[in-house]
């Protein structure tokens, strides 16, 4: 089982972009203006093709609002699922499982839906079914993030699909995180599983609502 680590994000120039976005920002703008001078016409190709590539490296800001007990999404996407099951790596109890479909063309950075400590990190290799393939939670390549919080456990499930080859953990064993803290990123679609001990949490959303990550409220704590 590979060491689990954070990686370091660089500091974008541009705000709501990640910076890995740099390079070709730099290049595609750079092919423009020399089109510019020799075929005018031409320069809406690199210009086109530049910007939809930084649709796929949206970090925009986001403030989670401050609401004690409170549930927010993990993901931007639509909801694809409610269940219950037992949960054995890290719950290690009956739980429920809510799973959100993010697009490829959603905001890719993943943030946590509770404040909490870093408890449990684990990096699985495997296919790259559909997302809403029954199998793809257990047979893709997938990211686990485990976080401890005041009132219990949850687990975060970053499950990889057919275009999205590369997931990118942000945060390390032990780290303390607000609610909204950036998690992870995975470009190019990714389904995300948020795992919660079962009757945790009540107000769940339902099968196709639409949510955001850091400001889309999903659910109330339950206290014991």
């Amino acid at each position: 089982m590979p060491e689990q680590t954070a990686s370091t994000p660089r500091k974008s120039w541009l705000p709501g972009l990640d910076a890995e976005i740099t390079p070709v920002l730099g290049l595609g703008l750079g092919v423009a203006g020399i089109l510019l001078r020799l075929r005018p016409r031409l320069a809406i190709w690199p210009l086109a093709v530049t910007a939809a590539a930084a649709l796929l490296y949206r970090d925009p800001e986001r403030s989670t609002p401050d609401e004690a007990e409170a549930l927010f999404a993990p993901a931007d996407g639509i909801v694809l699922g409610v269940e219950e099951l037992y949960e054995h790596r890290f719950l290690h109890t009956d739980a429920t499982r809510l799973s959100i479909a993010v697009s490829p063309i959603d905001v890719p950075v993943q943030r946590s839906p509770a404040s909490g400590v870093v408890a449990y990190l684990e990096h699985i290799p495997g296919e790259y079914r559909p997302i809403w393939d029954v199998q793809a939670a257990e047979q893709n390549e997938r990211q686990y993030i485990g976080i401890k919080t005041d009132w219990g456990p949850l687990l975060l499930v970053l499950i990889a699909g057919p275009l999205a080859r590369r997931i990118t953990c942000r945060v390390g064993l032990g780290e303390q995180l607000d609610v909204g803290a950036r998690l992870s990123t995975v470009r190019f679609g990714v389904r995300v599983d948020l795992l919660l001990p079962r009757d945790a949490a009540e107000g769940l959303p339902s099968i196709g609502n639409r949510v955001r990550a850091g400001t889309t409220r999903i659910g109330q704590i339950i206290p014991l």
